[in-house]
């Protein structure tokens, strides 16, 4: 089902774009490739925007696709093949989800369809970036898929270039499991197949290089435990997290024909998310900045801090400085993550 969802400044038309299948329904609109609706049994458990105004004028990328490069990249370029590319530094010292106007602020076009294999409902997302936007070299088609099948929600990531150029995408939504409006998810309980993660500048959030183990410290999810149980632990200025978790990839699961990384799951009492994915990281993030706006979320919710956590599945952050997450002309990037509802 295909609606008018808002117009841009320049007049063009965002519809949003709605799919559902047994227990699930997902609304997806045209700016962002934005998932602005989850709705698991009656429930919509993402936080988001009524009107396009909200997503246009609030930052977080609440429920977008974000690329070229989700997360950070330090130092201001990128290097390929001995060539420095200058990249906006949109967040402190770091280039931050892909520059001030990344995926998750241009328009998708976006097709609606059913599964040829399986039957299953399917928005199929895709958009050119242009050699040189926002910095990055190549030309890369991207098609993101979001499918719902078997109790799921799965995102299919795929993109090719005709230059060398670095490419990591992931969703950007906010989960709060009792309900997108409820004030809090500190309660949730979260498992993490973790036993590193990426140590970062309290300050920055860029990475500082090593990779401790998470054993005896607040970022010990391997047994479950309530997200807000050390959150005050972590070591950043405030309460929160906002950290790359590496999945020691122990724990896999076969979803559809993809084996995958069970990299977490997260449960209340009505519910419970298992978030699956072939990516190697795993970025957790407590909306710690939530209220600093005072626009209100879908339904007249208030923001609020830490009324939601992100999983974002990604490459390790800055991992272009080393020279990692580069994608060659003839190579396909694909990746798939599942997140899983019961």
């Amino acid at each position: 089902m295909k609606a008018l969802f808002g117009t841009m400044p320049d007049g063009r038309e965002v519809y949003a774009h709605t799919i559902e299948d047994g227990d699930i329904s997902i609304t997806v609109i045209d700016y962002g490739a934005t998932l602005q609706k989850l709705i698991h049994k009656g429930t919509d458990i993402i936080c988001g925007y009524d009107d396009l105004e909200g997503y246009l004028t609030n930052g977080g990328c609440q429920g977008a696709t974000i690329g070229r490069y989700a997360n950070r990249i330090s130092g201001g370029k990128i290097t390929l093949d001995g060539v420095d590319y200058p990249l906006e530094r949109n967040n402190g010292e770091a280039h931050l989800h892909g520059g001030s106007k990344g995926f998750d602020k241009r328009i998708w076009n976006i097709e609606e369809g059913v599964c040829a294999k399986c039957g299953a409902p399917k928005l199929v997302c895709t958009y050119t970036a242009a050699d040189g936007e926002e910095g990055y070299p190549g030309k890369l088609e991207v098609k993101v898929t979001f499918k719902i099948t078997d109790g799921a929600l799965v995102i299919d990531y795929k993109a090719t270039t005709d230059k060398p150029t670095y490419v990591n995408l992931t969703n950007h939504s906010y989960f709060n499991l009792h309900g997108a409006g409820n004030e809090s998810a500190l309660d949730h309980v979260l498992k993490i197949n973790a036993d590193k993660i990426t140590a970062v500048d309290p300050k920055t959030l860029l990475p500082t290089g090593p990779r401790p183990e998470v054993t005896g410290t607040a970022f010990d999810f391997r047994t479950p435990k309530a997200i807000g149980k050390d959150i005050a632990d972590t070591g950043l200025a405030y309460p929160g997290y906002d950290h790359n978790f590496i999945l020691n990839g122990r724990e896999k699961e076969t979803f559809g024909c993809h084996e995958l990384n069970v990299a977490a799951v997260c449960s209340v009492p009505e519910r419970k998310l298992t978030v699956l994915t072939s990516m190697p990281c795993l970025q957790i993030y407590t909306a710690n900045f939530l209220g600093s706006s005072s626009y209100p979320f879908k339904g007249g919710a208030k923001q609020l801090r830490h009324m939601a956590v992100c999983f974002e599945t990604q490459y390790e952050p800055d991992s272009p400085t080393h020279g990692e997450a580069r994608l060659n002309p003839g190579e396909t990037y694909h990746h798939v993550t599942v997140f899983k509802l019961s």
